[in-house]
């Protein structure tokens, strides 16, 4: 206990180079919100959010279904909700990239995507990847992805949790996750701060399902601790509220929402 208030103490420190005034804005992932992508948008752009986090395995939004005209009138629903793309998820089973039988279609899947980022103005492309020290032969995808995503000007970020990751890429943390592996998202960020590319704010709760921060009673997200890692990392992007496993992710959003202002207060 005092440890972690001692460390605490010493973030709090460090943000305090970082402008205080700075609020970064919060982009809601699309897809697990239940509704159709175009009615989804107006939702959001009614309730003030300036940023979605677009999923490439939702109907609607799947790269290869989309040609030219129907990525230009995306583009143009999101210029006219006054909405940006913070990102596009592709969540691909990591065993895919290195299963003969399933391999090809995962990496033509992630290449589509890294596409379909670029053409939404260079969002990043957040992917879930096998560690690298566990499938080193598979150097040869990594360096295809990579390429590719260098060719379009887009960045990955790797949600894989922990070390190992592929030194190609950027990071993206996902604090439900690295909760899952009893490992501390706030300190795991800090470590890959010169590589951080996407953010994530969600919990995991008590249940062992995944949740909307501000629950203090089944949460277990240190979100002030959290928040102050972000800052210290000099994070300057939208942070993605992930809604995955949300059972109302509606209301979650405004939970979330409310939870993460609140913990303007406590850092003033």
């Amino acid at each position: 206990m005092v440890a972690s208030a001692l460390v605490l103490l010493v973030l709090q420190c460090l943000s305090a180079l970082v402008p205080s005034s700075m609020q970064l804005p919060l982009a809601p992932t699309l897809a697990p919100l239940g509704e159709q992508p175009r009615a989804a948008l107006a939702r959001l752009s009614q309730l003030g959010f300036r940023h979605v986090q677009l999923g490439a395995n939702q109907p609607g939004l799947r790269p290869r279904e989309l040609d030219r005209s129907a990525r230009r009138d995306l583009a143009a629903t999101l210029r006219r909700h006054e909405v940006s793309a913070s990102g596009v998820d592709l969540w691909v089973p990591t065993s895919h990239f290195f299963e003969p039988a399933r391999a090809d279609r995962a990496v033509a899947a992630v290449l589509e995507a890294i596409e379909l980022a670029g053409s939404l103005g260079r969002c990043p492309v957040s992917l879930n990847l096998p560690a690298a020290e566990a499938c080193a032969e598979q150097g040869s995808v990594i360096e295809t992805i990579a390429e590719c995503a260098a060719h379009h000007g887009v960045e990955i970020a790797d949600h894989a949790v922990g070390a190992g990751r592929w030194a190609e890429l950027g990071v993206g943390i996902d604090p439900a996750a690295w909760l899952s592996q009893d490992e501390d998202p706030a300190a795991g960020m800090i470590a890959e701060a010169e590589r951080l590319v996407s953010v994530r704010l969600c919990d995991l709760l008590s249940s062992g399902l995944r949740g909307p921060i501000g629950d203090p009673q089944e949460g277990r997200l240190d979100v002030l601790e959290y928040k102050v890692a972000i800052s210290v990392c000099g994070y300057t992007r939208p942070v993605v509220v992930d809604a995955r496993q949300w059972s109302d992710p509606w209301a979650g959003l405004e939970q979330t929402g409310e939870a993460w202002r609140g913990s303007d207060e406590v850092t003033k």
